[in-house]
């Protein structure tokens, strides 16, 4: 965390009256952060803000913006002030999601029905940097772990970049497939509204690309490939290999081609 960047955010703060001070606990508290910042001014590398607008090689930032990232940051539970709090809350929300893994149910649903999570994810996934770029004709959308929030402020710069929503050709489904992440109205303005009818195998509109440990049996959750499979994806997953998908490119004999992933026919409560 910059002084810069600290001078923002000081009047958010009322244990905090030196921006220097402020500086010092928040690299305290994101001590990984602080030390890649230092490696990087060690060797003379530039550090360019990842904000909304700003380009990353072909792609350009559609979220977050910078003041959206304040905003978050003292949302955080990484915050001075109420660190220890939401620690002990975010412990206690672990144990009820490990409780959750072990007694969830799942519910049989016709085409078309979806049920996502109605809590929200964390700050820190809010932060995600989404990325958009058109290559090759084809529109890629990459998400990292954005929730709800930061696809639809992208999705409101979206026309800035001359991008027109819906319709992406390739997206990155956010935070290996988490139901908290996305919802129908999201998806609606991402992709469009759903189909009426499954699209016959090969005859998928577009690509989704989700990725999961290996041996993470939780996720993609049902309900978010029932969601991206609604609006006619073809969704494949790498499951902790390295694999590919391309368009019009060559095979590569040390990449295998990432396998699609079925529609469920149930999903979860």
């Amino acid at each position: 965390m910059k002084i810069a960047d600290a001078a923002d955010l000081i009047d958010r703060f009322s244990r905090f009256t030196s921006v220097e001070n402020l500086e010092r606990r928040l690299r305290e508290l994101n001590p990984s952060i602080a030390a890649l910042e230092d490696i990087a001014i060690k060797k003379g590398i530039e550090i360019r803000e990842a904000f909304q607008g700003e380009p990353i090689g072909e792609f350009v930032i559609l979220s977050p913006s910078r003041e959206r990232y304040l905003d978050l940051i003292v949302d955080s539970d990484r915050t001075p002030e109420e660190k220890k709090e939401q620690t002990v809350t975010a412990e206690a929300y672990g144990l009820l999601e490990t409780a959750f893994k072990k007694a969830v149910d799942f519910i049989k649903g016709v085409w078309g029905d979806e049920n996502f999570s109605n809590q929200e994810t964390s700050s820190e996934n809010e932060m995600s940097v989404i990325q958009f770029a058109e290559l090759c004709g084809k529109k890629i959308l990459l998400t990292g772990d954005a929730g709800r929030v930061a696809l639809s402020d992208a999705a409101d710069f979206a026309p800035m970049v001359g991008l027109e929503l819906p319709g992406i050709d390739r997206m990155q489904i956010p935070h290996h497939g988490s139901r908290r992440n996305v919802s129908t109205e999201v998806l609606d303005r991402w992709l469009g509204r759903k189909l009426p009818v499954k699209p016959a195998k090969g005859e998928e509109t577009f690509t989704a690309i989700v990725s999961a440990a290996k041996d993470d049996d939780d996720h993609p959750r049902k309900a978010v490939v029932r969601g991206f499979a609604h609006r006619g994806a073809a969704i494949k997953q790498t499951k902790g290999k390295a694999l590919r998908t391309s368009h019009n490119a060559p095979d590569r004999d040390d990449w295998s081609a990432a396998p699609s992933v079925e529609y469920p026919e149930d999903q979860e409560a």
